[in-house]
């Protein structure tokens, strides 16, 4: 009888994925957010354009578990960031969202290394109105203090567990050069701190975070520069259907090419309103100094939840600004990608679009 080992080895793949399986978890996820932007001064002139990604950036992510006994996981997250116009990725990375792994602890936090956000982001994006619907053109001037989300490379990152209402966490991006560890501005390092504390619906946070160099994203990924020094505190409070929230940031990039050394600071305040189960509201204000200039931004939303998973929704923006050198500027979600300057010192936004959650 002759024996074929084909079918031996599907056999004992499958044995091996159930065994697998019942150990372990992975998850697809992503975003798809697409719509049309009306823009009041676009160098001059108005422009209505179809982008995408700017309610919530375009992605497709893995996110995987496997349980090691003991309350220990292994984890990891990979995510991969794209333009839903023309489905090219909006980096030369494959994953240039997101790619770590690590392990995660009930009792101890979470360990993780590689290509990762800082702490401004993690701790502070949830007080701005930004995140609660008010699509990213909310995001504070040039995103110098780094809260819409920049990532850091070569980084190992440690998040506490919740004590007593108390979490902090902590990063290091490395430069990976020998001799400098400490970083200089041709072999960058970056590090990263927070803590938060939440007691009933009030919850507090605060973030620092210093790149040293021009390491993963540029210190800022708009003005460029040689280092950025960044420091925010954020607060929120929720009541039934009512959420209030704040955040403060200052932020000091030094050598730009444009400004010189330059200091940059942000103070927001919103709502984020639920109406129905089905509407919900958000807006807010932010006042910001920077290059001698006062910047004035009003920013509202509105969605309608067709399930769980798919909202439209309908975002204005309006920014005043009393600058000589430049006007009004809203940063849409993609590093680097913006609606584009205004000829004046006033520029508005309307944007209507469609998002969905898999």
């Amino acid at each position: 009888m002759k024996f074929n080992a084909i079918p031996l080895l599907f056999v004992l793949a499958g044995m091996t994925s159930v065994h697998a399986y019942a150990q372990s978890s992975v998850t697809l996820y992503g975003i798809l957010d697409g719509g049309v932007t009306y823009v009041s001064n676009q160098g001059g002139s108005h422009n209505v354009m179809s982008d995408s990604g700017i309610m919530q950036a375009n992605r497709w992510g893995l996110l995987g578990s496997e349980d090691l006994g003991g309350g220990l996981k292994a984890i990891f997250q990979l995510e991969n960031g794209f333009s839903l116009n023309d489905g090219s990725m909006m980096s030369n990375l494959e994953f240039g969202r997101l790619a770590v792994v690590g392990l995660s602890s009930e009792t101890y936090g979470k360990l993780t290394l590689g290509r990762q956000w800082d702490l401004m982001s993690d701790y502070l994006v949830e007080d701005t109105v930004a995140l609660r619907g008010g699509t990213a053109y909310s995001f504070h001037l040039f995103d110098a203090d780094r809260i819409a989300g920049e990532r850091l490379n070569n980084a190992v990152k440690y998040m506490s567990p919740v004590i007593g209402g108390v979490s902090f966490g902590g990063m290091y991006g490395f430069s990976n050069v020998a001799g400098a560890f400490g970083g200089t501005p041709t072999a960058p390092r970056a590090v990263s701190f927070g803590a938060q504390y939440s007691h009933g619906p009030l919850v507090i946070s605060a973030a620092y975070t210093n790149v040293n160099g021009q390491f993963g994203s540029l210190a800022s990924i708009t003005l460029g520069g040689n280092a950025t020094r960044t420091m925010g505190m954020g607060a929120r409070y929720s009541f039934t259907k009512l959420v209030v929230f704040g955040n403060a940031t200052t932020t000091r990039v030094t050598n730009t090419p444009v400004y010189g050394n330059a200091v940059i600071n942000n103070y927001e305040i919103g709502g984020d309103y639920s109406l129905t189960p089905s509407i919900r509201y958000s807006g807010g204000y932010t006042y910001t100094t920077f290059n001698h200039s006062d910047f004035h931004q009003f920013n509202a939303a509105i969605h309608y939840l067709l399930s769980v998973r798919t909202d439209v929704y309908l975002g204005l923006n309006f920014q005043h600004t009393n600058s000589n050198t430049g006007a009004g500027m809203f940063l849409i979600a993609t590093p680097g990608s913006f609606a584009g300057f205004s000829s004046t010192g006033n520029q508005f936004a309307a944007r209507v679009g469609i998002r969905h959650h898999f």
